[in-house]
């Protein structure tokens, strides 16, 4: 008998012969992911080679082991972005642009 996975929405259930591998990022893991070693640093917060926004990187990895002190007494950190272009780039955390959360629809109104 030949074991047999089965698919369901793009979900397949794997049989116990095969192993997961899942790829995951950890933001705030102590220690840099090798595709951090060479970002280039980000003079506007998005990708330097297709524009795109932090919101679409694949993973993200926040540098706060070693943050620095603004003038103001602020701490900021860099930020980590591997692009969905294949680039990686980083940027200061004070270099982020505001949202505004007020745009947002409410999921759950009262």
């Amino acid at each position: 008998m030949v074991p047999v996975g089965i698919e369901v929405q793009n979900l397949k259930i794997l049989n116990n012969h095969e192993k997961l591998n899942f790829n995951y990022m950890e933001a705030f893991s102590p220690t840099p992911p090798e595709w951090t070693n060479n970002a280039i640093h980000a003079y506007q917060f998005c990708c330097p080679n297709c524009k795109s926004s932090s919101r679409e990187a694949l993973q993200v990895w926040l540098n706060r082991r070693s943050p620095v002190m603004t003038e103001d007494h602020r701490r900021k950190w860099q930020e980590f972005y591997n692009c969905h272009c294949g680039n990686a780039w980083w940027a200061w955390s004070s270099d982020r642009p505001p949202t505004d959360l007020s745009n947002q629809k409410d999921i759950n109104p009262i």
